[in-house]
């Protein structure tokens, strides 16, 4: 599995199908910190909703690394289709958590806040960023091309699914009661957000909670992917 990973790694990266996704998160992240004192909560939750997009995006370029026929060849070498999914996943969390860490490091190192964290906040910073970048690859093994084949399918819907997970507070509101539960089945990046946001007022306990929430929800769609890529040859 090791060296089935390294090999995964080194592949992507000599693809360079990273550079998009991590370049314009950078970009993205820098232009919040333009200008300082930032404020520590209402940052760090700026920033682990952008991190939610990216981490999706850079687990879709992961997924999508392969051809067919490289594919095919890493189920013949390593035995196993699950064997494969597993380490794609582990590749994924490996780029994903360098992201974190520049995330939650850069505006410390580089005292772009008016103060040092606190330990709570600390704590809640990586929590939080871990659990929505872990959330954004949940999501994004099932817009692969093993799954929808054609980009110009799986790209408009990604979004979507992206985008109502981050304002499913606002459109429960707007929904009849009768079909508000549909909105409660969504991905909770919306509530991880508001809880990082409101860190100051809010109890840790709820941070805790829906941290845990959303890490349980990325983990359960990770093994029905995993499940699914060992049942058919997802690349056929």
């Amino acid at each position: 599995m090791i060296h089935l990973t390294r090999y995964l790694l080194k592949h992507y990266i000599r693809s360079q199908k990273y550079v998009a996704p991590v370049i314009f998160y950078i970009i993205t992240m820098l232009l919040i910190y333009s200008y300082k004192p930032n404020p520590v909560a209402d940052s760090y939750s700026v920033t682990a909703m952008l991190l939610f997009f990216g981490a999706a995006w850079l687990g879709l370029t992961v997924m999508n690394t392969e051809s067919a026929g490289q594919y095919q060849l890493l189920v013949i070498h390593s035995g196993s289709k699950r064997k494969v999914a597993f380490a794609q996943l582990i590749c994924a969390l490996i780029m994903q958590f360098g992201l974190t860490a520049i995330t939650v490091l850069y505006p410390i190192v580089t005292g772009m806040f008016g103060r040092l964290p606190s330990a709570g906040e600390w704590s809640m910073a990586w929590a939080g960023h871990l659990a929505l970048s872990l959330l954004g690859l949940g999501l994004s093994v099932f817009f692969q091309k093993s799954y929808i084949s054609m980009l110009s399918r799986s790209m408009p819907l990604f979004i979507v699914v992206l985008l109502v997970s981050l304002v499913q507070g606002s459109l429960s509101e707007r929904l009849p009661e009768s079909v508000q539960w549909l909105v409660k089945i969504l991905p909770p990046a919306f509530y991880l957000v508001r809880e990082m946001m409101l860190f100051e007022a809010s109890k840790m306990g709820a941070v805790v909670s829906t941290t845990v929430w959303a890490v349980l929800y990325a983990t359960v769609l990770l093994i029905i992917h995993i499940w699914l890529s060992g049942r058919r040859d997802l690349r056929s």
